[in-house]
């Protein structure tokens, strides 16, 4: 394997990860409705704690290293 077929697996994987990480987040999102909306405002206020440490790494990622899977 050469370097460039290394590079591009890498930003595979890395693209990969984002992408789950991004999946993470909108599984946590609609949890925190369903939390919202059954009333359990304890749980719901926690999670949403927990997103609003996380979305600051997707969003504020530099350009030229966010991943295309990113929106």
């Amino acid at each position: 394997m050469d370097a460039k077929e290394r590079e591009n697996d890498m930003d595979n994987e890395y693209d990969t990860s984002a992408l789950g990480l991004q999946k993470c987040l909108l599984n946590l999102r609609r949890d925190l409705e369903r939390l919202k909306a059954s009333g359990d405002r304890e749980r719901a206020e926690s999670l949403a704690r927990i997103i609003a440490k996380l979305e600051p790494g997707m969003t504020q990622t530099p350009e030229g290293l966010k991943p295309t899977t990113l929106q």
